[in-house]
């Protein structure tokens, strides 16, 4: 279908020129006279060379898109640079370039520039760039880049498409949080004991054998020098590691802004050296074990680059392993209800429930039932305190 709609594209202009010729001749032919065949004469080359125009095969040999950028966050702006090599020096009037996308936040975020017209004349390769502003978080598609070669009038036209594959993976937004080492509490018998959310690494109290996983850092290496054996040091709070972060993935109005906190959390719980583990509850349950680097971060912070939101969550809570040996669970969500309340309160010993909204209800009676679940609302806009307000009484 599509090469019979170049064909008929082909044969349009064909036919144009073509009466445009004999007209021209025609004129000069019955009217007679130095203006008539000097308008024919005028007219000739532009015709033929439409006609050579039309005969010419073109091909694209390279197509180079660059993107600064490397690392692109929700709401920042980037700018792409597109290279193109054709086959030939045939002299073109002039193009107009497009880039074709799969993705509607691609769409929405070009500005001036994205469709480009260039002088080609017999220049081989050419470049132009445009700029993409206000980023939406997202894995976005670009498929190639369709140019229209023109001749001087409009009279021919040549469209070619190129094709240039490439994904732009753009980051949630990492928001600044003020480090505080997080307490909860979980029954121990009639008692409520404080609980160490990240670990201190500042002082280590023995040494065990090397476990593979254990970071460099913790390596003893006064030891290895004297029994060649590797040991990691044994650090006091060895609870840290049962730590569990949950994102609920439904869709919602605030979904955007519990994916930025949870990778906010877990770029300063990282950084603080602190162990845990991740999971996201969406359409597909994907569970990270305990991270313990930066490698283990990126294949998440990709994860939640591509994350969509979903109308109806498959993730169960008591089909996890991970639940089972769980000291803490933090949880977040744009939505908290009893089922929820629960849910986890049958299944963890302790919990923070984070819950992101712009306005925060008035503590009802269904909250005061968990004790050992705190509810805490996050305001969308600002991060930066939300774990010194957790400390609060």
């Amino acid at each position: 279908m599509k090469k019979w709609k170049g064909f008929l594209e082909k044969s349009k202009h064909f036919l144009l020129i073509t009466f445009l010729m004999v007209v021209t001749f025609s004129y000069a032919m019955f009217q007679g006279g130095f203006v008539s065949w000097f308008v024919f004469f005028t007219v000739s080359p532009f015709l033929v060379y439409a006609l050579l125009f039309l005969v010419v095969r073109e091909d694209i040999l390279l197509v180079e898109r660059k993107i600064e950028p490397n690392h692109i966050e929700r709401g920042q702006s980037a700018k792409v640079f597109i290279t193109i090599e054709r086959r030939t020096r045939f002299p073109f009037a002039y193009i107009m370039m497009e880039e074709l996308v799969d993705s509607e936040g691609l769409v929405q975020a070009k500005i001036e520039n994205s469709n480009a017209i260039k002088f080609v004349g017999f220049r081989k390769k050419f470049s132009w760039h445009y700029d993409l502003e206000k980023m939406p978080r997202g894995e976005h598609r670009y498929l190639g880049v369709t140019m229209v070669f023109y001749d001087f009038f409009g009279w021919a036209k040549k469209p070619v498409i190129a094709e240039k594959e490439q994904t732009i993976l753009i980051y949630p937004r990492i928001r600044e949080m003020k480090y505080a080492t997080l307490q909860t509490k979980y029954d121990v018998g009639s008692m409520m004991s404080p609980y160490s959310i990240v670990k201190d690494t500042s002082m280590a109290v023995g040494l065990r054998e090397y476990v593979p996983g254990d970071r460099f850092s913790w390596i003893h290496w006064k030891s290895f020098a004297r029994t060649q054996t590797l040991q990691s040091k044994e650090f006091e709070d060895r609870q840290s590691s049962e730590l569990l972060l949950v994102l609920d993935a439904k869709k919602s109005p605030m979904f955007e802004e519990n994916v930025e906190l949870v990778a906010s959390m877990l770029q300063m719980i990282v950084q603080e050296r602190g162990d845990l583990s991740f999971i996201s509850a969406g359409e597909m349950t994907k569970v990270f074990p305990v991270i313990q680097g930066e490698k283990q971060l990126d294949q998440i912070m990709y994860h939640l680059a591509a994350i969509k939101p979903t109308e109806n969550v498959k993730f169960r809570f008591y089909d996890q392993q991970s639940f089972k040996q769980v000291a803490t669970l933090l949880y977040v969500t744009s939505d908290v209800s009893e089922e929820l309340l629960h849910t986890l309160a049958n299944l963890v010993k302790s919990c923070i429930c984070f819950v992101v909204a712009k306005q925060p209800p008035v503590q009802s009676e269904l909250m005061m039932r968990y004790k050992h679940i705190q509810i805490v609302y996050v305001d969308p806009t600002d991060f930066y305190h939300l774990f010194t307000e957790v400390m609060k009484p």
